[in-house]
């Protein structure tokens, strides 16, 4: 199916289906394709948009789409799921954060153009066919090859209706870390929601470049509670009490947080969700013969919420991000 045919609207009531859509040409003229997960309920009602693999090396997602798809009762549903389980298919076969076709972030294409690379096309039509119909967004990240967060669910955190209907589904879904943004970066699933007016939620976990799947279970029990908050699932969702309520920047780009100032062989001395103060020491940085070439310390009071798991450290690479607690 051509990406301008498909529509959410198109699948008919009580029913599931997975649709194949071109969302790309490549340069030998070939279509790039993304599998679409739809199951409309036999009753109207909200649309829940829930992206996986985004990032062709967080494997979580995915699983977790596939998961929620595969458990739906048509039935018993009062609106729509749209799924996609490997939102950047490209990366997916690599195994890497980027896509291989254009070396591009698809976290930090949107809003995309029908016109660009193969990642700004998959950008264009995720928002356009998937982010648009829905009522409610879920990315599903996880950390990734190199560094570690917790289990941890992302909301828009201000006054407005957004920041009300975010955080509220934020604390439905049950992840043990709720990480509250006064805003979020353009380019990403989440801003592309926000300038529809779509309120948004993501998730990170500690991911390592393998699949966890009591990880992945976490995640789909946390969408399928979203979905009985919004009415789409019959029953009432369950109270969830996070053991952290955090609140910060969610840029987690090269050159924030605490680097090294020259490459060598990292050794942490802190650990996800430590508490530290100015100056404590988070790690050191070792030449070949095990010197100490550098400290690396806290650079305010707060919650260390990633740190880089692999050893091996290069002055773009972020190796400690501290964030702050949510006020009460």
């Amino acid at each position: 199916m051509k990406a301008e045919q498909f529509t959410v609207r198109d699948t008919p009531q009580d029913s599931k289906q997975a649709v194949y859509v071109d969302v790309a040409t490549l340069d030998g003229g070939e279509a790039l394709q993304l599998a679409i997960l739809v199951a409309r309920g036999a009753r109207s009602g909200p649309t829940i948009a829930v992206l996986g693999g985004v990032h062709g090396d967080e494997y979580e997602g995915p699983y977790a789409v596939r998961d929620v798809f595969a458990s739906l009762d048509t039935s018993t549903m009062s609106g729509t799921f749209i799924g996609v389980p490997s939102a950047n298919a490209p990366a997916f076969a690599a195994g890497t954060r980027n896509s291989p076709l254009d070396d591009k972030n698809l976290a930090r294409v949107f809003p995309g153009s029908p016109a660009g690379s193969p990642t700004e096309q998959i950008a264009y039509f995720l928002g356009e066919r998937v982010i648009d119909p829905s009522d409610l967004l879920i990315d599903l990240h996880s950390s990734g090859t190199n560094s570690m967060l917790p289990t941890l669910i992302g909301y828009l955190a201000d006054d407005s209706e957004l920041g009300r209907r975010s955080k509220a589904a934020a604390f439905v879904f049950d992840a043990p870390v709720v990480w509250g943004h006064p805003d979020m970066a353009p380019g990403r699933s989440t801003w592309e929601a926000f300038c529809r007016g779509i309120p948004w939620l993501y998730t990170e976990c500690p991911g390592g470049g393998w699949l966890s799947r009591d990880t992945a279970a976490v995640y789909a029990r946390g969408v399928r509670n979203v979905m009985t908050h919004m009415g789409i699932l019959p029953g009432d969702a369950p109270p969830c009490t996070p053991r952290h309520h955090l609140l910060g920047d969610g840029t987690l780009d090269p050159g924030v947080g605490v680097g090294a100032g020259a490459p060598g062989f990292l050794v942490r001395e802190a650990e996800p969700l430590d508490r530290v103060r100015t100056g404590g020491l988070l790690g050191l940085v070792l030449g070949p013969a095990g010197e100490v070439l550098e400290e690396l310390r806290a650079d305010r009071d707060g919650v260390v919420l990633l740190v880089r798991m692999t050893p091996s450290i290069a002055p773009s690479d972020i190796a400690f991000f501290i964030t702050g607690d949510a006020p009460d």
